[in-house]
């Protein structure tokens, strides 16, 4: 340990991103800050921002809505914060670092959280423009710029990263081809029934998949980027290509300062104090090596991240190491992987229904795991991964018969789990940690989150948090899908009963009317009712230019697409009110059933029916659509002209 002088020591983290981030909050929550003047040095323009939801900028295109922390967090902290402004040289002699602009900030202890850069294959052409990564908030409103006017584009790498950014292109409305080197998606953490699973799905959102894929030229020809692959077989085109073909540690820091740096991909050697070669620097998250081992992925940095602050907090925790968890969620699937898939062993699986769950076992000890589909035991699967706990053979026997190692089918509630069972699989915390939390006097989420990290990195155990707080989260996703669920379902309903419901009837005499006849005798009204109609129509498509024209980003997508369906309900009414359930005869008729069937199938798409179907329930929708301008135009012409 290094000897503390009196007073605050000087600590300088170099690196501003998530791992930082989270070093800085755990310092604070021990309440270590005030042992330290600390330096926060990014490269970036911005803060640390959330880059395991980075996609979700394509919805919403505010990057305040990814930042972490309250505005003006190192402030309050007391935390002096430096971004746009990167170290570029270590002077460990003197113990000083340099940033880009030529300031010297001398340090006590170093932290290097410098992550990784993404990795571009040697291929020739690949400095192309129109060849992008995926990496930053500079390279998704790059990548959101140049789709605005392309067609087509070609993801290179079919890991988890690839595949979301091939989903987000989608979205985007371009054509999308997915290239994978090896054999199949994921093939470092799937087996072959597995990703067939994961490879018809990601088929169903519309991307072609090309696997065994080995790109070996960029060239741009009339406009467009042809990419030639090895071995022969058809160049592809396309308007632009991203590369998401894996990372590499930013370890060029150490590097030059002459640090250890470990041997094949790099990172810098820590040991379990995460202490490099100098007793002075730590290395945390993406950019260190622990016992060979580089974690590609965010959950095991703020691992690190918690136990450097513990330490620096005078704690004698030590890092042991992680069992990777990588998650990937794609609309109406989850893909699990769990602990490391390249170990030799017995590999045990079940299917039933769309779901595929794998453990591999070296003897009666599961070392991996891999799932498509929901799987409740996932926390427990991950503990025993972890602690390496021997499965009885009635376990191993029901896991074959049921895909379940216990004997409950339904889920207990969580407070009755064991105390070592897992419940965030991200960062390894326990149900007795978080109960601790609680019984500590943690009644929220966000205070049970603030003390020990719980649904920090991918959320997907939050609920299990609330449960156990005595909470219900909310976010405003749940808000805008139950707004969207209400106005689709509301649509339908009254969509098929305008088709089905029985005329109005009409008045026998002028002295023996109906209240309703006024939608037959007063023309103001029916020129009220069709022209509100009209103009709810016309919002409806302009509400739609939000997801189609990607130029229009203002916003949450959320909130516009539940707007286009209650724009649509509320056409429907009006649709009601002018027709009194008549359906016309010609092309009236036509334009009713038209615009009923556009409603119909919208409706259905939006409420999430039929979600194996949704993509043909969408296209129908548009179908019904594209002949309503033109017999719009004929009913107003022939109601006015004739």
């Amino acid at each position: 340990m290094l000897p503390e002088a009196e007073g605050r020591r000087r600590l300088v983290v170099a690196g501003f991103g998530m791992v930082a981030y989270r070093l800085v909050e755990r310092l604070a929550a021990l309440d270590a800050l005030g042992r330290y003047d600390v330096t926060l040095i990014g490269e970036e323009p911005c803060p640390a921002y959330d880059r395991v939801h980075l996609t979700g900028w394509f919805e919403h295109r505010d990057p305040q809505r990814l930042a972490l922390g309250r505005p003006g967090w190192p402030r309050a902290l007391g935390v002096r914060a430096v971004t746009g402004n990167p170290v570029t040289s270590i002077d460990r002699e003197s113990r000083a670092v340099r940033t880009a602009d030529g300031e010297r900030i001398p340090y006590d202890r170093l932290v290097l959280a410098t992550g990784s850069a993404p990795f571009v294959p040697p291929i020739e052409g690949a400095g192309c423009d129109g060849v992008f990564v995926y990496r930053t908030l500079d390279d998704l409103e790059r990548i959101g710029k140049h789709a605005a006017r392309a067609r087509r584009a070609i993801v290179a790498g079919g890991g988890v990263l690839g595949i979301e950014a091939a989903h987000a292109l989608r979205r985007l409305g371009l054509e999308v081809v997915l290239l994978e080197r090896g054999s199949c998606l994921m093939s470092r953490q799937l087996g072959p029934e597995a990703a067939a699973l994961l490879e018809a799905r990601v088929r169903e959102l519309g991307v072609a998949i090309v696997a065994e894929a080995r790109a070996r030229r960029i060239e741009p020809r009339d406009g467009r980027l042809v990419l030639t692959l090895e071995g022969g077989g058809a160049p592809l085109a396309a308007d632009m290509i991203v590369m998401t073909a894996g990372i590499r540690p930013r370890d060029e820091l150490a590097r030059d300062c002459g640090l250890a740096i470990a041997p094949g991909r790099g990172g810098i050697v820590v040991d379990d104090e995460l202490r490099a070669t100098d007793p002075a620097i730590h290395a945390i998250g993406e950019c260190a090596a622990h016992d060979g081992v580089v974690y590609g992925l965010v959950a095991p940095g703020y691992r690190m991240a918690g136990t450097l602050a513990e330490i620096l907090a005078g704690g004698r925790t030590r890092f042991r190491g992680y069992t990777p968890a990588v998650r990937l969620r794609l609309p109406g699937i989850d893909v699990w992987s769990l602990g490391n898939h390249a170990q030799p062993g017995t590999r045990l699986g079940w299917s039933s229904n769309g779901s595929y769950r794998q453990i591999t076992l070296l003897g009666r000890r599961p070392v991996a795991a891999a799932a498509v589909g929901p799987w409740e035991e996932m926390g427990f699967t991950q503990d025993a991964i972890r602690q390496r706990r021997r499965m009885r053979p009635e376990q191993l026997q029901r896991f074959l018969q049921t895909g379940m190692f216990s004997d409950a089918a339904v889920r207990r509630p969580v407070a009755e789990w064991p105390a070592s069972a897992m419940v965030c699989n991200c960062l390894e915390i326990t149900r007795g940690a978080l109960s601790a939390a609680v019984a500590a006097g943690c009644s929220s989420v966000e205070a049970v989150a603030e003390r020990t990290g719980a649904s920090t990195v991918c959320g997907f155990c939050r609920p299990l948090v609330a449960e156990l707080a005595g909470d219900t989260p909310s976010s405003g996703s749940s808000r805008e899908s139950a707004t969207l669920l209400t106005a689709a379902a509301a649509a339908v309903l009254l969509a098929l009963a305008i088709a089905g419901g029985s005329p109005l009837p009409l008045p026998r005499s002028v002295q023996a009317g109906h209240v309703w006849d006024i939608l037959y005798r007063e023309g103001w009204w029916r020129q009220a009712t069709g022209f509100g109609l009209l103009g709810c129509v016309l919002a409806a498509a302009g509400f739609a230019l939000r997801k189609r024209w990607r130029r229009v980003g203002w916003g949450n997508l959320g909130w516009w697409r539940a707007g286009h369906a209650a724009l649509g309900a509320l056409a429907l009414t009006a649709l009601l009110a002018h027709t009194g359930l008549r359906l016309g005869s010609g092309l009236n008729q036509v334009l009713m059933i038209c615009f009923l069937t556009a409603s119909v199938f919208g409706g259905a798409t939006a409420a999430g029916l039929g979600r194996r179907y949704a993509r043909l329930t969408f296209w129908l929708h548009v179908v019904a659509v594209w002949p309503l301008p033109v017999l719009l135009a004929f009913h107003v012409l022939a109601s006015y002209y004739f």
